[in-house]
């Protein structure tokens, strides 16, 4: 049975303390690029900004945002509709698993079949093939297997689900490699 082709970005599905935090950050109101739960992050002028498949070093992975609408009622969402406005320019909250030794779970892109022994331990890095969900707030983003130019990203293996099998569109256990806080690997 194939893979299903349902990327939902990167979610987090285990630390070695058994605990998963999320650190804060922000970005400026009215920014103009949508993101989503999943989405991976960097640091642009000391504010978040979405990564591109040649971004580098990453600082992390989208939880939520918090912020207040123009109407002063806080929000709490999975995703950010591109150019929103907030309550007097204020900035907004951006929750973000950052720490390097989070365990993600991510989907593999369609390009390139997983295969144990090939890919397991080595690097790779994100794309963006996929648009975010409005609906659920999820992220799109899958891990380019034929990608480790900036080395985002270390393949930890296959995830232990029913249905997830080696070939395209695995479901895969990754660690961010290239870290804003260091690398995990």
């Amino acid at each position: 049975m194939a893979n299903s082709d349902q990327p939902t970005g990167f979610m987090p599905i285990r630390h070695p303390s058994g605990v998963i935090r999320s650190s804060v950050y922000s970005f400026a109101s009215a920014m103009a690029t949508a993101l989503f739960r999943g989405d991976v992050v960097v640091f642009t002028s000391g504010l978040i900004a979405r990564a591109a498949a040649s971004s580098g070093t990453i600082l992390g992975v989208v939880r939520g945002f918090e912020w207040r609408n123009t109407d002063g009622e806080m929000k709490f969402t999975p995703n950010w509709a591109a150019s929103t406005a907030t309550l007097g320019s204020e900035a907004v909250k951006v929750h973000v698993w950052d720490d390097p030794l989070i365990v993600f779970r991510c989907q593999a892109d369609t390009t390139t079949a997983y295969v144990e022994a090939t890919h397991r331990g080595t690097a790779a890095d994100i794309i963006l093939t996929h648009a975010g969900s409005t609906f659920t707030g999820q992220s799109g983003m899958e891990l380019d297997l034929a990608a480790a130019g900036d080395e985002q990203f270390l393949v930890l293996g296959l995830v232990d689900e029913p249905g997830n099998a080696v070939g395209v569109n695995a479901k895969l256990e990754v660690k961010m490699l290239n870290s804003v806080l260091g690398r995990s690997a």
